[in-house]
């Protein structure tokens, strides 16, 4: 059986008491931890603690380390147009799982309004429980919904009127930048303005994919291709 993660604000140090959240400590009653029993410690920024169940909630520490070896020597910012509910959450947890370090969701001509802040609240829950179960050390910042002119190259736009340059396989430099549209496509104009703040436009080959499915396979490709 697989140690219980948790994810919290800060680690104390070894011997300390640490008091969780009321959300993770119902996480540790729901995957059936008991006292005595050991959980592993996440700060969402690269240190990592084990710890032992004392009561219900408490936890006492250890050993703390510090292990950013299981994330990526690149940071890649992934742009992404607002989708449609579950075809958003599930881009971020996709993205969360394969290492990027910042979401940027964005407000283009023909994506979905500007969201609630409580779906915002919802992203950030699945981004953290996602890190808990792919075994990462560093949370994704998760912005609120953003103009497209803030963006910042360079970097690279999946677009639909490409159909020769590829998207490459592997970021070449230590910073990348990945840009996904809406469902409905990009407007000439969008393109425009995003080769002029320094993004190529490529493509992922010959087949039409869903704006989910280019998140989350244009991501795989740079940070692990």
């Amino acid at each position: 059986m697989s140690v219980v993660r948790v994810l919290v604000d800060a680690i104390p140090p070894p011997g300390e008491k640490l008091v969780l959240s009321s959300e993770e400590a119902h996480h540790l009653r729901v995957r059936r931890v008991v006292p005595g029993e050991e959980v592993l410690i996440l700060d969402g920024r690269g240190r990592e603690a084990r710890g032992r169940l004392m009561v219900s909630g408490v936890l006492k520490i250890q050993e703390v380390d510090l292990v950013l070896e299981r994330e990526h020597s690149v940071r890649l910012t992934l742009y992404v147009a607002v989708l449609k509910g579950d075809k958003m959450a599930l881009v971020i947890q996709k993205a969360t799982e394969l290492g990027v370090a910042e979401i940027v969701p964005l407000l283009t001509r023909r994506s979905l309004p500007r969201p609630p802040s409580s779906r915002i609240d919802r992203w950030n829950t699945i981004a953290k429980e996602a890190l808990k179960q792919c075994g990462g050390t560093v949370l994704p910042r998760i912005y609120f919904p953003q103009p497209l002119e803030i963006v910042e190259g360079p970097g690279w736009v999946l677009w639909e009127g490409e159909r020769e340059r590829e998207l490459p396989r592997g970021i070449p430099g230590p910073l990348g930048a990945l840009v996904v549209g809406p469902e409905g496509g990009w407007e000439d104009e969008e393109i425009d303005l995003l080769k002029e703040r320094g993004f190529l436009p490529v493509t992922l080959g010959l087949r039409v994919l869903r704006a989910e499915t280019a998140a989350v396979v244009g991501t795989a490709l740079l940070l692990w291709g």
